[in-house]
């Protein structure tokens, strides 16, 4: 009993400041661990705060509050555990200095929670998916899914709008319904 509590007592020792720095940059939960609103507050700091920071450092202090260090990444763009994001959201602000993220809907339950996104920006920088930067505007939706373990986002799904994103780019080769649809307006 007495390890227990001592492995306790050092791991919120060592947790806290980690928290701390973080609840600077991120709203405060609006209640605890396992609930539903919880869970929302995690995908809503992910998708509407933590993205839309310009600032890697302060990506990197809330990302160690929001994602649990042996994150399950099912995006085979993205590598995987936290680092992996770490690593990646950075190629986003590369290729496209003004990427912003607009969240749009936000649905938990007690072990998951669901975003829907847009993504807007003007690829200026590096290349984005191998693609050239040529001034090209883009506007597509995202969907993330995520499973929930300790109060950490633990395992991710997403689904992106990629014809649309891809039209936008300039890709040549795609079916013409997939060009007619970029060039309407997005149904939100």
């Amino acid at each position: 009993m007495k390890i227990l509590l001592i492995a306790t007592v050092l791991a919120n020792a060592f947790a806290w400041p980690i928290f701390a720095a973080a609840t600077d940059l991120l709203p405060a939960p609006p209640a605890e661990k396992g609930t539903i609103e919880y869970n929302a507050w995690l995908g809503r700091s992910f998708s509407e705060v933590m993205l839309n920071e310009p600032d890697q450092n302060k990506r990197i202090e809330m990302l160690n509050v929001l994602v649990a260090e042996d994150y399950i990444q099912h995006n085979p763009l993205v590598p995987e555990g936290r680092q992996g994001l770490i690593d990646f959201i950075p190629v986003i602000y590369q290729a496209m200095p003004d990427a912003r993220f607009t969240l749009r809907d936000v649905f938990a339950t007690e072990e998951r929670v669901v975003t829907r996104w847009t993504w807007q920006g003007t690829v200026t920088g590096a290349r984005l998916l191998g693609i050239e930067p040529k001034g090209q505007k883009l506007e597509f939706d995202a969907i993330d899914v995520w499973s929930v373990r300790d109060g950490q986002l633990y395992e991710h799904w997403d689904q992106f709008d990629w014809p649309r994103a891809f039209a936008q780019l300039g890709v040549k080769g795609m079916p013409q319904a997939f060009y007619d649809l970029a060039a309407k307006p997005a149904d939100r």
